[in-house]
């Protein structure tokens, strides 16, 4: 027994009652066979189908298999399938921040929206895209920059922009985990995301009580000016902001400065 969750039109996500995730594919000339028996959200019985192994630079889900639908494969209604399953898929800000995730693999994320800057537009292959950064902290307070793009950066902007009053929690599910010399950020995918804003659910109302008793206000500023240190952990910075060097390196350099050592295992 599964509950369904499409991406797109030929590629869907099943969770199990355990909270894990599979991804399931149904080629382009079943999807008329399937598409009325496929409906977000919806508690499905899968059977006769194909396992094939997960391989590729980007994968939906960190399991090791997939499943592909046949002309053949039975799809049902399962009646005793729970209300609510453990959420399983939410990556933890300084996990993110310290490059311990597998970053070809989607994730979900929870946090509060702190900070967001100005609806951009940009050239991207010669094709405008509204673009929209945005920073979230978690219930350690640890921050974290996010890249939405397209339809994902106007919902959260127009959102954002009409709640400025009141604490904004966001839920993504199916983002992205990017690198850029040697800081880490999450980012929306291509039509695969999806973006929850204040939803009633209990985990939003656990989240709000483990976050810290501060008060912080959103704000709407420059993107430009966020810091890097602001984004990132400790780790983290030690190592963007400062350039890596071998011992030979440091022995050979004429270059007068400080030096500052950390020991990784504190972090």
């Amino acid at each position: 027994m599964l509950r369904f969750c499409l991406l797109f039109n030929t590629i869907i996500i099943l969770t199990g009652i355990q909270g894990t995730r599979i991804h399931a594919s149904v080629g382009e000339q079943l999807i008329k066979k399937y598409g009325e028996k496929l409906h977000a959200g919806d508690a499905i019985v899968v059977q006769l189908f194909k396992v094939f192994d997960a391989i590729g630079e980007y994968r939906t889900t960190p399991h090791l298999y997939k499943i592909g639908f046949y002309p053949t494969t039975f799809v049902g209604k399962a009646l005793d399938f729970p209300s609510e399953i453990p959420e399983k898929n939410f990556a933890d800000f300084t996990d993110i921040l310290e490059g311990k995730i597998d970053s070809s693999c989607l994730v979900d994320i929870i946090g509060q929206i702190v900070n967001f800057g100005s609806l951009e537009n940009k050239s991207i292959k010669g094709k405008d895209n509204m673009r929209l950064l945005i920073e979230l902290r978690d219930h350690s307070n640890v921050k974290i920059m996010c890249t939405l793009w397209g339809g994902y950066a106007k919902q959260v902007y127009d959102y954002s922009m009409s709640n400025m009053s009141i604490m904004i929690i966001c839920i993504i599910r199916f983002c992205s985990i990017k690198e850029w010399k040697g800081v880490y950020s999450i980012s929306s995918g291509f039509n695969s995301t999806q973006i929850l804003l204040n939803p009633t659910c209990s985990l939003v109302d656990e989240f709000k009580l483990c976050l810290p008793d501060d008060s912080l206000a959103i704000t709407n500023k420059d993107s430009s000016q966020w810091s890097v240190a602001s984004a990132t952990s400790v780790r983290a910075r030690f190592f963007v902001l400062n350039e890596r060097l071998t011992i030979r390196d440091i022995v050979v350099s004429t270059l007068v400065t400080r030096w500052n050592f950390c020991h990784l295992g504190d972090y």
